[in-house]
């Protein structure tokens, strides 16, 4: 049996056993198993994003704090960026995602404490903890995308997105807000009991050298072939911060559109049932674009994919912002997740295309990711 090991988890100075269990394959986390963890994270986090809004309507103590719920969920999700980079880098996926879902466990655990008893530190800091939890559950994204699978993972989420009604009709008739929080919390116990099975660190060699490094290793020969490498090294950089700048306006907009959708609804008299329908098709808009690029990925070229993404966006915001029908409030919700996956769908595949991404870098991208997030959230 031949063994190769994953260049985010092998390293020759670290005490890492890097012997493979009995009944564990050499290979990387199978597409089918990162996108199962993703959508169970999405599912949660559906959950909570469900409560959030309107518990904090509820039991915040003044009108400005009711968006820091959601904000610190997102604030915990950016926060948890470069440990989970770090964490996969040095203890492997198995402890990474397993620390992450714990995480999650008991965040949904104390939301659910602070929304049935009134306490909003408790709420907010339950918030956080799933905000966590969200975020070394991004990575597995990441992890798939160097193997081609990335838009299949996200793909993942659109499974979520089908269950999610179903799951928050089922917390309804089981008591309300606090059930859905702590379903939030038993869906991260699946996660962690699937984190704990996962492969430790081996994956397939990478086809290709890291795009941020030199692809030749032959010493130039000349000034001209040194500026040339020097001229595309500052190139892929220059491209990685272009990315993360369309990818930080699509979280902005669509944390701002979770905030304000659903209290807008609220507002206008819609219906709790609407209220839930309209975020479940919001959700589903945000990962079904995944499931349909997965399939047919030659009918989403990766840059015009990205551009229409963001004009959507753009657009779909404007009548969330403009509206007061509910009707087209719900439409709006459903246009900005879609502009949104299609953003992170033609982000997601330029960022890699060029070859694996450093550790790091991917943990700054994401951590850019989510501040836009949060930032969009505070300034409603």
């Amino acid at each position: 049996m031949s063994l190769q090991f994953d260049p985010l988890l092998a390293r020759p100075s670290e005490t890492l056993c890097l012997c493979p269990r009995m009944g564990e394959t050499d290979d990387a986390p199978s597409t089918l198993r990162l996108a199962l963890g993703f959508g169970l994270g999405v599912l949660a986090q559906a959950l909570a994003l469900s409560q959030l809004p309107q518990a904090a309507l509820l039991i915040a103590p003044r009108a400005e704090e009711i968006g820091w719920p959601l904000a610190l969920m997102l604030i915990g999700a950016a926060l948890a960026s470069f440990p989970a980079a770090l964490l996969v880098d040095g203890f492997g996926r198995r402890g990474a995602f397993a620390l992450g879902a714990s995480l999650g466990v008991g965040g949904g655990l104390l939301a659910a404490f602070g929304m049935t008893r009134g306490h909003f530190p408790a709420l907010c800091l339950g918030a956080l903890w799933l905000g966590l939890a969200q975020g070394f559950g991004l990575f597995y994204r990441h992890i798939a995308a160097s193997a081609q699978g990335g838009v299949s993972v996200l793909a993942g989420g659109a499974l979520a997105a089908l269950m999610a009604p179903l799951v928050v009709f089922c917390a309804e008739l089981a008591g309300g807000g606090a059930a859905t929080l702590l379903c939030a919390s038993l869906l991260q116990i699946f996660a962690l009991a699937l984190a704990v099975r996962a492969p430790h660190g081996f994956a397939d060699a990478p086809s290709s050298p890291s795009s941020f490094e030199t692809v030749s290793t032959r010493p130039p020969q000349d000034e001209g072939e040194e500026y040339a490498t020097a001229h595309d090294r500052d190139s892929v950089k220059v491209r990685f911060a272009l990315l993360t700048l369309a990818g930080a306006a699509a979280w902005a907009i669509m944390a701002a559109a979770m905030l304000r959708g659903p209290l807008s609804l609220a507002l206008c008299g819609a219906a709790q049932s609407f209220v839930g329908a309209a975020m479940a098709w919001h959700l589903l808009a945000m990962y079904g674009p995944a499931a349909l690029a997965a399939r047919w990925p030659t009918f989403f070229p990766a840059l015009k994919t990205l551009c229409v993404g963001l004009i959507a966006l753009a657009g779909a915001f404007a009548l969330l912002r403009f509206s007061a029908s509910p009707t087209l409030l719900a439409g709006g919700m459903a246009a900005i997740g879609a502009g949104w996956s299609l953003a992170n769908i033609g982000a997601l595949r330029l960022l890699h295309e060029k070859g694996p991404v450093p550790p790091a870098a991917l943990a700054l991208h994401d951590l850019c990711l989510l501040g836009a997030a949060a930032a969009g959230a505070l300034a409603l």
